[in-house]
């Protein structure tokens, strides 16, 4: 895809989302929300460069055997909890995405979150939604306190028929725009959105929506927060919260870095008669927070910079070119990521054994389920390993370079000193996450490229342009400003 292809693509997403008569079912669509240039984003929207994209008629069935399976396990579908009926000043919608999420005391997404309101006598819900295969998340070896929840995956008979009727309304739509459309570009779009539209993802977030809905209806929040990095089940969940008998205050937590051309994030929807869009973005730090106050299409929302739980602070680091020929290795948390990186650095040690190299899976990954795809990382060569339990500020001591694509961990690494390495591919729009940085890190093509420039860099080594990296980055990922939630707090006791 290239860069007006990309624009294109963009811009018939909004149009579509904002066209006269948009609903529930269209904003559930995932393909609609033009999220950034990351190679998975891309990748749904690869068949509209194919000559023909003809609308999928086997999609109907596999819909029809979706709407059963739904309306079977509506049979046992449970219902707000009884003590999930008082008032809550604040619910935090998040997202369960491994089973041992429910034994942490911080969220993966919020942190602290929760203990901070506390402390502030403000009482919170925090919501899960899950990402687990159907019927694991209730697996829990031990109830979840009062204060958390999961979703339900499934509703009621009726609100599964409802669900049903708005995505096969949404089809025929769709499909009458892409008839109509003024270009054979905007048809193929509306013709992708047509068959997403009975996808599981529009059934799954259409679902998520009614549970939120009927959530915020029993506690009447003051404030709703979930993630934001754009996508259409952000927008559902404050289009659901805003439901219930009190309008609350809808806050988007941009928890992530936000690429180069980085676009759902950037806008607001406003599409008509659909309340979708936030009233406030919590920012990660100083560079982001600039960035999206100078989107003229968040114009009318309030950015407030609140920071991260996870920018840790660390300790006394010995100088990079005192520690070992230490490569960490960070993908994001797709398994795709995680076979380009890990297999170019394998290819990479195998012909240079005095390099060593840390392959460490983003958090989010199930270990398991990745060792049982990529059998050859049981079996790894003696100057590789796998990291899956050491803390990554520990990582980061030990090693003078870093490989990466689109993982924000790569921030991390450049805070600690060490020079990073972009890992390009042919034909790929570029999506590197430290796209700020000028004069430090370096695009790498291949191992060999990779290998040859590190020793380059061994005895050249640029602190001047180590120490401005640094300085970046401390301003992009700020730690937790206290001040910012008791502003947040403000906005709903004026």
């Amino acid at each position: 895809m290239n860069e007006q292809q990309f624009a294109d693509i963009a811009a018939g997403c909004d149009r579509l989302l904002r066209a006269p008569g948009t609903g529930l079912a269209r904003l559930a669509i995932p393909a609609l929300h033009f999220l950034n240039e990351h190679p998975s984003v891309l990748a749904q929207y690869a068949s509209l460069h194919t000559e023909r994209l003809d609308g999928r008629f086997t999609d109907i069935p596999r819909a029809v055997i979706r709407a059963a399976r739904g309306l079977a396990r509506s049979r046992s579908a449970p219902r707000v909890d009884a003590h999930h009926q008082a008032p809550i000043d604040v619910v935090i919608v998040s997202h369960l995405l491994k089973p041992d999420q429910l034994q942490q005391d911080d969220d993966f997404y919020f942190g602290a979150l929760q203990s901070r309101l506390r402390d502030q006598g403000v009482t919170s819900l925090l919501v899960w939604i899950s990402h687990l295969p159907i019927g694991q998340s209730a697996e829990t070896p031990q109830p979840l306190p009062s204060s958390r929840m999961i979703l339900p995956q499934s509703l009621s008979l009726a609100a599964e028929v409802n669900i049903w009727r708005q995505c096969t309304s949404e089809w025929r739509a769709l499909r009458r725009a892409a008839a109509r459309a003024r270009t054979p570009a905007d048809s193929k779009l509306a013709m992708l959105a047509s068959r997403q539209a009975l996808s599981a993802s529009a059934v799954v977030n259409l679902r998520m929506h009614a549970a939120v809905a009927a959530l915020c209806q029993a506690v009447n929040p003051k404030i709703v927060i979930t993630t934001y990095e754009g996508g259409g089940t952000e927008r559902l969940v404050w289009h659901a919260a805003r439901t219930a008998k009190r309008r609350p205050l809808c806050v988007g937590y941009q928890h992530a870095i936000v690429l180069e051309r980085a676009h759902a994030i950037r806008r607001s929807i406003a599409a008509p008669g659909v309340d979708c869009d936030p009233d406030v973005i919590l920012t990660l730090g100083e560079i982001p927070h600039a960035a999206l106050a100078a989107s003229a299409g968040l114009q009318s929302v309030r950015l407030i910079e609140y920071g991260s739980h996870r920018r840790a602070t660390l300790p006394e680091l010995p100088q990079p070119h005192n520690r070992p020929r230490h490569c960490l290795v960070l993908p994001d948390a797709s398994d795709q990521e995680c076979a380009i990186l890990f297999y170019f650095a394998l290819d990479c040690a195998r012909h240079n054994p005095d390099l060593s190299f840390a392959l460490r899976p983003h958090p989010m990954v199930d270990i398991r389920s990745l060792l049982r795809r990529h059998p050859v990382l049981q079996k790894l060569p003696a100057n590789v390993s796998l990291s899956l339990d050491k803390p990554l500020e520990q990582e980061l001591a030990q090693a003078r370079y870093c490989l990466y694509r689109g993982s924000s961990a790569a921030m991390y690494a450049v805070r600690a000193g060490i020079k990073p390495y972009y890992c390009a591919r042919p034909g790929e729009l570029p999506f590197d996450c430290l796209c700020e940085l000028s004069d430090w890190r370096e695009t790498v093509t291949s191992p060999a490229d990779l290998a040859d420039r590190m020793r380059l860099s061994d005895p050249l080594t640029d602190s001047e342009a180590a120490r401005r990296a640094m300085s970046i980055y401390d301003r992009y990922v700020t730690p937790v400003r206290p001040a910012a939630l008791s502003e947040l707090l403000a906005m709903v006791t004026q």
